[in-house]
């Protein structure tokens, strides 16, 4: 096992540990903003990301449906959907900060939508796993999402599969 694969390891056992609180940001990583709202939570990859659809339409595109669980209390990084899409909470509660918006709640049951070309991150604002569907129809081979975050762009491949 390399240094970084240890380091890795090592980093997923601290943000999924119940009983090890998140270490504050260092100088050197501060929080990010947007709106100038601090964003809550922890950068960290989906627990779970299971593609329940993928269908071309015959014309270039493809509807995606994908199954996320997220973690309580982490975040995806800043992001931009060039297409879109559209997210509905079947458990638990997650949080859309946006660019040019208020952070948008939604419980169990709840949907939002991600605009095309806006800056985002969606984060588990609650205390248990986050289960949603995530939503695109999108150019066949392009992917769902562009990392924008200074310091995140290994989340860019965050998704077990290719879109």
């Amino acid at each position: 096992m390399t240094s970084k694969e240890i380091a890795s390891c090592a980093l997923l056992c601290l943000l999924f540990s119940s009983s090890i609180a998140a270490p504050p940001p260092s100088p050197a990583n501060p929080p990010s903003t947007l709106n100038d709202n601090e964003l809550p939570g922890v950068i960290a990859r989906s627990i779970k990301q299971e593609q329940l659809t993928s269908v071309p339409d015959g014309q270039g595109f493809q509807f995606i449906v994908e199954k996320t669980t997220r973690a309580a209390q982490t975040r995806t990084p800043l992001h931009k959907h060039e297409h879109g899409g559209k997210t509905c909470v079947l458990e638990g509660e997650m949080t859309l900060y946006m660019e040019g918006a208020q952070p948008q709640r939604a419980i169990a049951g709840d949907c939002y939508d991600m605009p095309a070309g806006l800056v985002m991150a969606g984060i588990n604002t609650g205390d248990k796993n986050a289960v949603m569907y995530d939503i695109f129809t999108i150019p066949v081979g392009q992917p769902v999402w562009k990392v924008v975050e200074p310091g995140a762009l290994e989340f860019q491949n965050q998704f077990t599969h290719e879109h």
